[in-house]
């Protein structure tokens, strides 16, 4: 049987078994019981992936991931979206359906209490079935720590102080108090770095964290779509760079950089990077770690995709998209000839595929747009992978580090390493500031739409700039999203963030 990342979210073993009560009330309708569970391999194989099927739920309802790390960020304007519209003049009080899922983290709380239940369980299936051996739970624990302290880094980033559940019998926590920030921060940086020890580079079977095919599934079925040791140790950059500890991202951004040779994936054109079936169909050798939707394996959907906002006609039926830059946004953050994602040619066309319909007043943001359509009937829905982690991003990640440590000469070879592929001409400087706002330009040009303009702005302060929030608000907690009414009400320890008493 194919994964297919899967896995039922219907397999929600997690809420058989944990006390998540209120603050987790995602229902399902087929539990296992729990003395029908944790008895062959294929109970692990189930637990495992119904993991990841929590994550792709958790990013992907209501378009929460685009939602989170690129609306706030001044690039989108609205069209006709009350919900939307709330989120890009930061308005986060507003009562609207799409915003109160937003401000509830009950998802990815249900992805932590699934991996903590994992990691409790599946080590009674090891003495139940032979055929699941010390090096397959070894493996999918390690899959399991890197998805909950995934979710761990998202919570941080997102909300901040949040409750801290480290194991099964804590899921019930209606009256639990929150962890700082940095606490958080700490224990998702302790379980990336457990994490890593026990992933492959890639599940090819070679060992010897991973011998033979890993539950049925080939080297080029996992590729991209399932944990490595790349994708921890991008993690693990990320987590760092967010605690300001630049030494440390520097240091997992090299393993990430001088491993893709062993963990088999590479830089890419930017045909491909804006192609239908490029890196957004997300299994492939372009991408570190991503959430994949594939048509083939019936996972496509209508919601839940940056699509769903950004396209219109000729690529759907709509007159005009939801959300769109508009043009002389996309002139100021394109401002560089012969970008091959988007420039202007000296006759006055258009040059690259990031943008469609340009000549009209309201421009298409195109470089994401990976439909799925079903001839009897016509249907389209779409299967574009949600893409975390990526070498081109982790190498201006570097390059950021490089500046903060103060190798500003390393620190212009990252950044002309993504420069010069998208058609740019080299960058040359010795001052540190200004290498620096060049990075952050390169990456608002090179990640539009993928989630993490929001957090390059706060990581670099660059929040007041682009944003009608001021220093105060920022120090109130501005840039954190406040806590759902519903988590507040099931859990009297909570306290609201203060900007959004």
């Amino acid at each position: 049987m194919k994964i297919k990342l899967l896995l039922l979210v219907t397999c929600l073993i997690t809420l058989s078994e944990t006390g998540c009560k209120k603050s987790l009330d995602i229902n399902s309708t087929n539990m296992v019981k729990t003395d029908q569970m944790w008895k062959v391999k294929n109970d692990a194989r189930s637990a495992v992936f119904a993991t990841y099927g929590l994550l792709r739920a958790a990013l992907s309802n209501e378009n929460a991931f685009f939602a989170y790390g690129e609306l706030r960020g001044g690039d989108f304007s609205v069209t006709n979206r009350q919900d939307i519209s709330s989120v890009v003049n930061q308005d986060l009080n507003a009562d609207y359906g799409a915003m109160s899922e937003w401000k509830d983290w009950r998802r990815f709380y249900a992805v932590i209490a699934q991996a903590n239940l994992c990691l409790e369980k599946l080590s009674l299936v090891t003495k139940n079935d032979f055929r699941y051996r010390e090096e397959d739970l070894k493996l999918d624990m390690a899959n399991v720590r890197f998805l909950r302290a995934l979710s761990y880094f998202y919570i941080a980033r997102i909300w901040g102080n949040a409750p801290l559940i480290r194991s099964n019998t804590e899921g019930s926590f209606t009256e639990k108090t929150q962890a700082s920030e940095a606490d958080l921060l700490s224990f998702a940086a302790a379980e990336t770095a457990d994490a890593a020890k026990d992933l492959p580079w890639r599940y090819d079977g070679k060992g010897p964290e991973q011998l033979g095919l890993y539950y049925g599934q080939t080297s080029a079925q996992l590729q991209s779509i399932i944990a490595t040791k790349a994708a921890a140790y991008a993690l693990a950059a990320h987590i760092a760079a967010w605690q300001g500890d630049y030494a440390t991202t520097e240091k997992n951004c090299e393993l990430v950089i001088d491993n893709n040779a062993n963990g088999g994936y590479n830089t890419t054109s930017t045909g491909n990077l804006t192609s239908s079936s490029g890196i957004f169909s997300g299994q492939g050798f372009s991408v570190i770690f991503s959430i994949n939707f594939a048509a083939k394996n019936q996972e496509a959907s209508i919601k839940g995709h940056v699509e769903d906002w950004t396209l219109s006609e000729p690529f759907i039926a709509k007159k005009t998209p939801d959300i769109y830059i508009p043009k002389d946004s996309i002139l100021k953050i394109f401002n560089e000839s012969n970008d091959a994602r988007f420039s202007l040619a000296a006759d006055g066309s258009t040059v690259g595929s990031y943008f469609t319909n340009f000549s009209n007043s309201i421009p298409m943001f195109s470089k994401i747009k990976n439909l799925s359509v079903s001839q009897t009937p016509v249907f389209r829905s779409y299967q574009s992978a949600i893409v975390i982690f990526r070498l081109e991003e982790i190498m201006l990640l570097r390059a950021e580090a490089k500046v903060f440590l103060n190798y500003k000469a390393d620190a212009v070879t990252y950044l002309n390493q993504v420069r010069t592929i998208r058609g740019l001409s080299e960058f040359a400087s010795t001052d540190g500031n200004t290498i620096l706002e060049t990075i952050f330009k390169e990456r608002r040009r090179e990640l539009l739409g993928e989630g993490w303009r929001w957090y390059d702005l706060i990581r670099l302060k660059k929040v007041k700039a682009f944003t009608k929030l001021t220093d105060a608000d920022i120090a109130m907690g501005a840039t954190k999203w406040p806590i759902s009414k519903s988590a507040l009400n099931n859990n009297g320890k909570l306290v609201q963030n203060k900007f959004w008493h």
